[in-house]
């Protein structure tokens, strides 16, 4: 309840922080498990965390000055529709946000010579994207109350989840392509580490922002085939991972 200056109490601060935060630390957990081969360096893991938390803010400013681009287009190229709201807004944030990901990921991760696994890739992409959407979700929480966790915590942590390993496992196929002395396979392999991502993300945000009926059951029709492909993935990469 709140006190009486209208303010969260204690309590109530730290659960709205535990319900907000804890479906990420679930999924990283999940993800830690499945590292069989070795495990990951926990101060490496927890620079992965600090990379997505970081990313938050780049992500916000760089949405803030994409509306305008979206309101430009709108204005001027497109008809003003809330189907081409929604997908053009959808496009931004797909592109900004596993954008800013990418970058913290590259740049944390990538010459570390803990790298050294294909799955690496998807550990360290999963938990510098949980790292961004814990602290997404916290917004989120304290912003909206208890009503939306349930809804992101079985949708949004585990969609961010699914854009990471789809951006993992090109990763670390681009990783074992540099090992290998194969530039054009670790160029290609890095670029569609971000355009998997981009796309997943775009699909999933675009069937919600466009508000019809027809892109809600497209939606979860996405969520229930993406989810069911994503842990198979992770399973057979997992079990078949390499140096």
């Amino acid at each position: 309840m709140l006190n009486q200056y209208g303010q969260l109490t204690l309590e109530q601060t730290l659960f709205y922080l535990a319900i907000a935060i804890l479906p990420a630390i679930f999924f990283m957990i999940y993800i830690y498990r499945n590292d069989d081969k070795e495990k990951e360096p926990p101060l490496l893991l927890l620079k992965c965390i600090i990379g997505g938390l970081l990313s938050v803010p780049v992500a916000i400013i760089l949405e803030m000055l994409s509306e305008q681009v979206v309101f430009y287009l709108l204005e001027n190229v497109v008809t003003a529709t809330q189907v081409n709201y929604g997908i053009l807004t959808a496009i931004f944030v797909g592109l900004i946000e596993e954008g800013a990901k990418f970058f913290f990921l590259y740049r944390f991760t990538w010459k570390d010579k803990a790298f050294n696994y294909r799955f690496d890739g998807i550990v360290y992409a999963v938990f510098v994207s949980l790292g961004f959407a814990a602290l997404e979700n916290v917004f989120y929480v304290f912003n909206y109350g208890t009503g939306v966790a349930l809804q992101r915590a079985l949708l949004t942590i585990p969609g961010h989840m699914s854009f990471a390993v789809y951006m993992g496992l090109y990763y670390g196929h681009a990783k074992v392509s540099e090992a290998v002395n194969n530039p054009d396979a670790k160029a290609l392999n890095l670029k569609a580490a971000y355009a998997f991502a981009v796309l997943l993300h775009t699909i999933f945000d675009a069937t919600l922002m466009v508000e019809s009926d027809i892109g809600l059951i497209f939606f979860f029709i996405f969520v229930a085939i993406l989810d069911i492909v994503v842990f198979r993935t992770i399973r057979l990469e997992s079990k078949n991972d390499i140096p």
